[in-house]
């Protein structure tokens, strides 16, 4: 017996050291997988409260989407799947270990081999891929990796990019919610106006009405800029996590500055841009898995090594017999031969290749765009701030000071508030325009260093 187990001991050493276990099981331990199972999951609670404070900048809100925004969550598992992808690609098949007894006798008592009952193997088998196919699959999986590490960074900018977007809805809404709450109490006095001069006999009852009529469009307009104000809050509430406190809670007006000059555009770089390197390592890892399905037509050879213990025969003398027995066993390719794999891997091939040729070219089309759109926005906003918003607003006090001393009509005034009212909204637009095509142009120009 001590004969047994001491070969059984030789003989899994000589098999362990033979045959060499996953790369990353001597790194691995489970105080590492622990720490990595922790951080998987959705944001810190703690870190994002419900409640809204009473005053937020735009500093403050791109902080909070990148730890509370929901919209990042899906990245953020993709890219730790990605790696848990890449982990499996790297680790060599296991070992199989048999354990066999044979010429099992229930009867020993009548048998030349007096009491052994059993004949015992210990077999251990091991599958050795031929083709470079390790190699192909994990170089397929830290492209996948790496795709996916872009595709969440590009998503964090794009995030920040598309709160931003919010934000300014909200301040553009704010504004113009503010704009018309000054023409209201303008409205007022113009009506106490009106009211003396009716009295006074200055003018009709049909001037009246025209004013009051003008006033309730107004008073109606304002009515709907708060609830497009209450709107654009409850847009930007889900996307930070926040409750209905926002709706008490005052944006600063941190517009960016429109006279700034327009950021050059890398040209000769562009294709460093993260959502590029995305495409591109989406096609290399298409392209490693195409070689795989190739290297799938090489056949992989299964080794496997048999100890046989048998107990003596016939005279004691004779002893007990231990056997070796080495296997090798090849797979048949008389149904198929990875036909279906090859093609499919071909096809997904071309198909990320022809997405990134495609990503390359729009990249290059949009930006084009993008900087035209941005400068004609730029225009646009100074003209109606140096231009046609002071005069606007001269325009409507002017009128508002000759119509009190009757120096012109009603229909006058009338023309000169909606004027100064449509100046504000038209300000309040541009401005709104301006900063989001300048966030948009800033994420399509921006570098993966």
């Amino acid at each position: 017996m001590y004969k047994f187990s001491s070969t059984i001991c030789v003989f899994m050493a000589l098999l362990v050291g033979l045959i060499p276990l996953g790369e990353g099981f001597a790194q691995t331990s489970k105080k590492s997988l622990e720490m990595q199972m922790m951080t998987v999951g959705g944001s810190d609670l703690q870190q994002c409260p419900s409640d809204a404070p009473v005053n937020l900048h735009l500093t403050h809100v791109l902080q909070r989407a990148l730890r509370c925004s929901p919209e990042l969550m899906e990245f953020q598992l993709n890219y730790q799947i990605a790696q848990a992808d890449s982990m499996i690609a790297s680790q060599r098949p296991n070992p199989v270990l048999g354990l066999g007894a044979d010429s099992i006798n229930p009867t020993p008592g009548r048998s030349p081999q007096g009491t052994r009952q059993i004949d015992s193997s210990v077999r251990i088998d091991q599958l050795v891929e031929l083709g470079e196919k390790p190699r192909f699959r994990r170089e397929a999986a830290s492209a996948a990796e790496l795709a996916a590490q872009f595709s969440l960074k590009f998503a964090q900018k794009a995030v920040l990019s598309d709160v931003e977007h919010i934000y300014f809805d909200v301040l553009s809404a704010q504004q113009r919610a503010m704009d018309l709450a000054e023409m209201v109490q303008m409205n007022q006095r113009v009506l106490e106006v009106a009211q003396a001069r009716f009295k006074a006999g200055d003018i009709s009852d049909l001037e009246l009405k025209k004013i009051v009529l003008d006033i309730t469009r107004a008073n109606n307009e304002y009515q709907n800029a708060k609830t497009d104000l209450a709107k654009s809050k409850s847009n930007l509430a889900k996307m930070l996590g926040y409750n209905q406190t926002l709706n008490q809670t005052t944006l600063a007006r941190d517009w960016p500055n429109h006279e700034i000059s327009i950021p050059a555009i890398p040209w000769e770089r562009i294709s460093q841009r993260a959502d590029l390197r995305v495409l591109q390592n989406r096609t290399l890892s298409a392209e490693k898995s195409r070689y795989l399905a190739r290297a799938l037509r090489v056949p992989d050879v299964t080794v496997g090594l048999q100890y046989n213990h048998l107990p003596v025969t016939g005279s004691y003398e004779l002893g007990t017999v231990n056997t070796y027995m080495l296997n090798l066993s090849v797979p048949l390719f008389l149904r198929h031969s990875y036909e279906g794999e090859l093609r499919k891997a071909e096809i997904e091939y071309f198909k990320f290749r022809d997405e990134q040729l495609r990503g390359e070219k729009d990249a290059h089309t949009s930006l084009k765009y993008q900087e035209a759109e941005l400068v004609a926005n730029q225009e646009r906003l100074t003209r109606v701030l140096k231009e046609i918003l002071p005069t606007a607003s001269q325009v409507a006090a002017s009128a508002e000071f000759a119509y009190a001393k009757g120096a012109i009509g009603v229909l006058d005034l009338i023309d000169a508030r909606r004027s100064l009212r449509q100046a504000r909204t038209e300000a309040s637009q541009i401005r709104t325009d301006f900063a989001k095509s300048l966030s948009s142009f800033k994420l399509a120009i921006e570098i993966e260093e």
